[in-house]
């Protein structure tokens, strides 16, 4: 006999998912306000967008990015353009707009271009943004809307079509403009006069970028080291005149301009045979892998290719998998994981996510039966989650499994995990943040491994290391996929 549903009390549910201790029960509840979220319910998440606590207003504005843009989105245009509605608020709503925004939001570009309130025109400078209301901004009177018009304008693709090349080709940034201006000039034209005077003086950022032989001739007198690396750069772009120019460095007494030369010279330049038996290391280093011709123009290019897994239904945003995505063919190894009753949720998550990418076959929770599902980013749909109450039932499940006990813990009898002879069928015991891997269980445990630490740290955070171990124990035992 199938129990009867629980009834949806709006305000109950809202509550539960702002105000709930547990991260797993506000987890639950949002998920359920944002697929319910009607006229009255929308409004009271928009107020509390001024909330006076920021961790309400954050949670708040977390639902109303979950519910369907399609019912939420009038709401919001309408606060945001309604100049009596709490700062705070419409701040809050040209967030939550960025985020749903399915290509160019026009609210954003209206309020950008228009709103009095200098806060709001910030608020509206985002990638959600068009393009044109974006260049515009790179005028305005404020310099914080200028930094985040010029931020977002910097994700924009110039060869995807949104933006518009000849709308910025004016841009002339003032000499105390922010970086991200002059870096968003680069991209355009890396030998712009403004960028070259910017360069001259002084300003990092334009020096960085700057693709202009005679400017970083000129510079050697002063940035040295950096205008070495500037001609470097442009030994991809222009090799017969920055080779004239970095051939010279190869003999200079600093050995991070040799390095520059040794990275940009061709694998058949004279050179770089002097420069493989460099006193300085990483000179010669640099200058071996040169003449392997790993910096040639082809073996950049490859670089800058798509990997085979880019196409992956989780490479796409909002990253991850989600329900009904086709799940890729996976290389499993028959190894498991278990996670001792860890006290930070998203660490538990992370791990999940972490032993489906190193090609586990199940996740075992000892102590706590249920998963903060958002940072395993749908990994937890394929990975079979399995419950074990204590150590001893830990234990007997591994036995029963057909796995060796794998503790990772500190203890003196502890093997390098980069080191370790490692069994067919590990099952990898992960111990809580404060208190690690039982004590029962490091008894029963068939190898226990640690991870060396070289700094003055003793530990890493349990994902972390849940994530070092899997995969340094998966690439150790047979060849990348």
């Amino acid at each position: 006999m199938s129990r009867p549903a629980t009834p949806f009390e709006p305000q109950l549910a809202l509550d539960t998912a702002l105000y709930d201790p547990d991260p797993i029960a506000r987890d639950g509840a949002r998920a359920r306000v944002a697929a319910r979220a009607d006229g009255p319910l929308l409004d009271a998440l928009l107020a509390l967008l001024d909330a006076p606590q920021r961790i309400t207003r954050r949670r708040a504005a977390r639902i109303l990015s979950d519910v369907h843009p399609a019912r939420a989105r009038a709401r919001l245009r309408t606060a945001l353009a309604d100049a009596g509605r709490p700062l705070r608020l419409r701040i809050g709503v040209a967030r939550v707009l960025a985020v749903i925004a399915e290509g160019a939001e026009p609210a954003l570009a209206e309020r950008l271009r228009s709103d009095p309130e200098p806060r709001i025109r910030r608020a509206c400078a985002t990638p959600a943004t068009d393009p044109a209301a974006l260049c515009a901004a790179l005028g305005d009177d404020d310099p914080g809307v200028v930094e985040r018009a010029a931020h977002a304008l910097e994700t924009l693709d110039l060869d995807a079509g949104r933006l518009d090349a000849a709308a910025l080709s004016a841009l002339d940034p003032a000499p105390d403009a922010p970086p991200v201006v002059h870096r968003l000039l680069a991209r355009l034209d890396p030998s712009a006069p403004a960028l070259l005077d910017a360069a001259r003086a002084g300003r990092t950022t334009a020096l960085d970028h700057v693709a202009d032989r005679r400017t970083l001739e000129a510079l050697l007198d002063g940035p040295r080291v950096a205008a070495a690396w500037g001609l470097a750069r442009m030994a991809a772009i222009d090799t017969l005149t920055a080779l004239d120019a970095l051939t010279p460095l190869a003999a200079d007494a600093d050995p991070r301009v040799r390095a520059a030369a040794a990275r940009a010279l061709p694998p058949d330049h004279p050179a770089l045979a002097r420069l493989s038996a460099d006193r300085d290391p990483g000179v010669a280093w640099l200058a071996r892998r040169a003449r392997e011709g790993h910096y040639t123009a082809a073996a950049i290019d490859r670089r800058l290719g798509p990997h085979a897994r880019s196409d992956a239904p989780s490479a796409r945003p909002p990253y991850g998998l989600r329900p009904g995505d086709p799940i890729p063919r996976a290389q499993r190894r028959p190894a498991a994981l278990a996670m001792c009753q860890p006290r930070f949720d998203i660490n538990l998550g992370v791990a999940v996510r972490s032993a489906e990418a190193a090609g586990l076959r199940e996740v075992f929770l000892m102590g706590r039966a249920d998963l903060f599902r958002s940072p395993a980013r749908g990994t937890d749909r394929i990975l079979p989650l399995r419950h074990a109450p204590d150590p001893a039932a830990l234990v007997r499940m591994a036995r029963e499994g057909d796995y060796q006990i794998v503790a990772v813990q500190q203890t003196p009898d502890s093997v390098p995990f980069h080191r370790a002879p490692y069994p067919p069928r590990p099952l990898f015991v992960m111990g809580a943040e404060d208190s690690g891997v039982p004590p029962s269980l490091r008894a029963a445990a068939d190898l226990i491994v640690e991870i060396p630490m070289w700094g003055a740290i003793d530990s890493l955070n349990v994902a972390a290391a849940t994530t070092t171990v899997l995969l340094g124990w998966r690439a150790l035992t047979e060849p990348s996929p």
